[in-house]
């Protein structure tokens, strides 16, 4: 039973990376120059710098991307890996919920200082304040870093 049991695990385990390599496969230069203009793509280079920009063209040799108002040419030869970046960033979401975990915790801080003197009161609502000020910030930073990025080809 135990021999069984080893086997179809073996077999699935084998099954999961053969199905594996076989979407690596399928991520060929036919799905880099299948992307439509404008998208915005991630080049990682073989000498390791970072190339973000926007898709004009690929074809057989080059891939043509927008940069920072510029066109840049990088030959297919010089890439290691294209992410193709999908979606808007949610700021706006992030940022409310960064603002309610910060709201919440400042409130939480402000309340322990408050001890029943005359100016102990203030603490509180300034907790409150900074809270939701600073967590709707790390909110923002971190839903603008957030977005869909897919692996559309690695170099062989």
């Amino acid at each position: 039973m135990k021999t069984r049991i080893l086997s179809l695990l073996v077999m699935c385990v084998l099954l999961t990376a053969q199905s594996g390599v076989a979407l690596a496969q399928s991520r060929g230069w036919s799905t880099v120059q299948a992307v439509p203009a404008d998208d915005r793509l991630i080049v990682k280079q073989k000498d390791g710098k970072t190339i973000e920009g926007r898709m004009i063209e690929a074809n057989e040799t080059n891939l043509t991307i927008s940069r920072d108002k510029k066109v840049v040419n990088i030959l297919r030869d010089n890439i290691a890996q294209i992410e193709h970046s999908r979606g808007k960033a949610a700021k706006a979401k992030w940022a409310l919920i960064g603002a309610g975990a910060g709201a919440a915790a400042g409130a939480g801080i402000g309340a322990t200082k408050v001890d029943g003197s005359d100016d102990s009161e203030m603490w509180l609502p300034i907790g409150l304040m900074f809270g939701t000020g600073i967590g709707a910030g790390v909110g923002a930073l971190f839903g603008a870093s957030r977005r869909n990025r897919e692996v559309i080809y690695s170099a062989p």
